[in-house]
């Protein structure tokens, strides 16, 4: 079996271009033959395997290239990367598989235009909803709501939704009619998603006869003694302090709770999250091979997001502990939940549902079950490297109808 993957980074700065750098590494591993089209380093260790071949192009994040102007008519199109690919792709073997994992920061759609000229059989894996959505995460980010319109039509398209400005929102509706454009050049596509839920959302948004399966990230964690959450205080919220991400919304409720909170990360949100609770704990990102101990210093986990988020892995990295969690049910990882027995699902943007899932878990010995059985149900099936290899590899075989792909250990 032999693979190029396409990733605008060969180095990880977030979860997309970790899962392509390790995916590539565990599918080298597993005995597939990895090409790794990339455009921005420098280039990760992990890629340093006999089966990886690392072809750099030699590009630049999109708004960092000089003018506004040059930026966005390089994010729209960017013919010289659509060049190298095309005549990477050009020298591959017949049956080699073309897999996508991030192309917006610096491929662009030439990307997928690339791809579909190729003729090879092509899967794309849906970190985000760039594939349909001009801004990536069907949020209306002047609204704080999710989006209600169809992608691309005028409403869309005359939505002011973007996180920065109209104008930068018409640059990536051309960038969107571009993708859109290269999209119908693909025969048959297979579209990746990172859970169920985030298949079942974006199904209805993407081309018809395109093909779905569901592969979750990985989440490589050692196996601990399960935390007795009845002995720690406070929940923890883990990420971007950004309006999709709804801090301000946890603020709200583990005051009106009388919960203690603890907000780690960064972000625009963080002077109101203190002023919405003064009692709230607000600290920077901690290191990542301290992400664990902090997790296991907490009562309950909180992904409180008012976006449709695919899979973000915090969810798993907190029941690997056996920490319970308490998030939004528009989720991707709500699929995992049994509300109530493992975890507590509410409504994005509910405080006073948020509020009563909190007071809820102040009961000691309600916080030690749901801890238990989240710990018990992660184990039973962990989000190994290995089980993402295996089922990636079982992917890539539907793509080729004859079933000629085969790994070779």
């Amino acid at each position: 079996m032999r693979v190029v993957i396409v990733s605008d980074f060969a180095s990880v700065n977030g979860g997309a271009a970790k899962v392509a750098i390790e995916s590539a590494r565990g599918l080298a591993e597993a005995g597939v033959d990895i090409v790794l089209a990339c455009a921005i380093g420098p280039v990760s260790e992990r890629l340093h395997h006999p089966r990886i071949q690392v072809e750099m192009f030699r590009g630049e994040e999109i708004w960092k290239v000089g003018s506004k102007f040059a930026a966005a008519r390089q994010g729209i199109w960017n013919a010289p990367a659509h060049a190298f690919l095309s005549a990477l792709l050009s020298r591959q073997p017949a049956g080699t598989l073309v897999h996508l994992h991030q192309w917006t920061k610096a491929f662009s759609p030439a990307a997928i235009a690339a791809a579909g000229e190729s003729g090879l059989p092509v899967a794309i894996t849906m970190h985000d909803y760039f594939s349909f959505c001009p801004v990536g995460g069907y949020f209306d980010f002047k609204t704080g709501a999710p989006c209600t319109r169809q992608p691309m039509s005028a409403g869309c398209i005359t939505s002011n939704c973007d996180r920065a400005s109209y104008a930068h929102k018409l640059v990536r509706v051309a960038r969107q009619w571009r993708s859109n454009e290269a999209m119908r050049s693909l025969k048959a596509p297979l579209f990746i998603h990172v859970s169920d839920f985030a298949r079942r959302f974006a199904e209805p948004f993407l081309p018809k006869g395109a093909r779905h399966a569901v592969v979750e990230n990985m989440m490589e964690a050692e196996r601990r003694p399960p935390t007795d959450v009845a002995n720690n205080r406070h929940a923890l919220f883990l990420g971007r302090f950004t309006q999709e991400k709804a801090g301000n919304v946890l603020a709200q409720a583990a005051r009106a709770a009388g919960m203690p909170v603890r907000f780690v990360g960064e972000g625009p949100l963080a002077d109101e999250i203190a002023r919405i609770n003064p009692e709230a704990e607000v600290r920077g990102w901690v290191a990542a091979e301290k992400v664990f101990d902090e997790i296991a210093q907490a009562r309950c986990l909180v992904l409180p997001s008012l976006w449709y988020e695919p899979g973000p892995l915090v969810v798993a990295e907190a029941r690997s502990l056996g920490i319970p969690v308490v998030l939004a049910r528009t989720t991707g990882p709500a699929s995992w939940i049994v509300d109530g027995e493992d975890g507590i699902l509410v409504d994005g943007g509910d405080v006073g549902g948020l509020s009563a899932a909190l007071q809820r878990l102040k009961d000691d010995a309600l916080a030690r079950a749901m801890g238990e059985a989240a710990y018990r149900r992660y184990w039973a099936d962990p989000l190994t490297t290995g089980r993402h290899v295996e089922r990636t590899i079982e992917t890539y075989r539907s793509l080729d109808a004859t079933n000629r792909i085969t790994a070779q250990p």
